[in-house]
């Protein structure tokens, strides 16, 4: 893994009893909680914000899960321009999805803000997956939960305007990081208009037109410095619903 600490960090990840880690609820949690109480070696480290887990290019290696914080999957285009595949928090799983060595990554993850990560040999992942077949099938709905994902990613960016893109962004990441209150959803995490911009294949100051846009129109309403806050999901839905 990439990052400025080589010595390893406490441990953020606290072991979940199984009964407490429903299988299909918390597939991800599930794995991680059966590798961890069957000794499978793993390193766990801290990486600051805009700190490289991995680079595109880089061996294939490791599977990895975060425990804490907030993460970025991306995927460069046009030579040096960056488009967000997603962002992930905690207790995803994120690397290759197998549980062999497969060559080399084909997308990059950096963190957002800091992040505990914990990566396990792939080695050691499948000698043991030959052996609890429960931890298998979690994995594998690991893996559905990821490849869902990256349909969603990939239908955002098929309307050829920014407005129906950024606002299927918005709504996503409403739904996975959103705190509700009052008929409104803060969004929580900080977010740029060059993320979002990056989550759309669009311009930032295409990006920053449409928000205005949005907040003209009483769809959105910025609270300090990047957050964002929906407050007519239904209508922003029906948008990008409508041909």
């Amino acid at each position: 893994m990439h990052g400025t600490n080589d010595h390893p960090v406490a441990d953020a990840v606290t072991s979940v009893a199984e009964g407490r880690t429903p299988l299909l609820e918390e597939p991800e949690a599930f794995v991680l909680s059966r590798l961890q109480g069957a000794g499978v070696r793993m390193s766990k480290r801290r990486f600051e914000a805009g700190e490289a887990i991995y680079l595109c290019g880089d061996p294939d290696r490791y599977l990895y899960f975060l425990t804490e914080g907030v993460l970025k999957l991306y995927k460069h285009y046009r030579r040096h321009k960056e488009a967000i595949v997603t962002l992930l928090e905690k207790n995803s799983v994120f690397g290759e999805p197998a549980p062999q060595v497969r060559g080399a990554h084909r997308d990059s993850a950096e963190a957002v803000v800091a992040c505990r990560v914990a990566a396990v040999d792939k080695a050691a992942l499948e000698y043991h997956l030959r052996r609890d077949p429960r931890c298998a099938l979690a994995l594998l709905m690991a893996y559905w939960q990821w490849v869902q994902r990256r349909e969603r990613a990939t239908a955002r960016l098929i309307p050829r305007e920014i407005r129906p893109r950024l606002v299927a962004s918005l709504l996503e990441l409403s739904n996975r990081f959103g705190e509700p209150t009052e008929g409104e959803v803060l969004i929580g995490v900080h977010l740029t208009h060059r993320m979002l911009a990056e989550m759309t294949a669009s311009s930032r100051v295409g990006v920053s037109k449409e928000m205005a846009r949005l907040r003209r129109e009483g769809l959105i309403e910025t609270r300090g410095k990047g957050r964002i806050v929906l407050l007519d999901e239904p209508r922003m839905a029906e948008m990008i619903r409508s041909p």
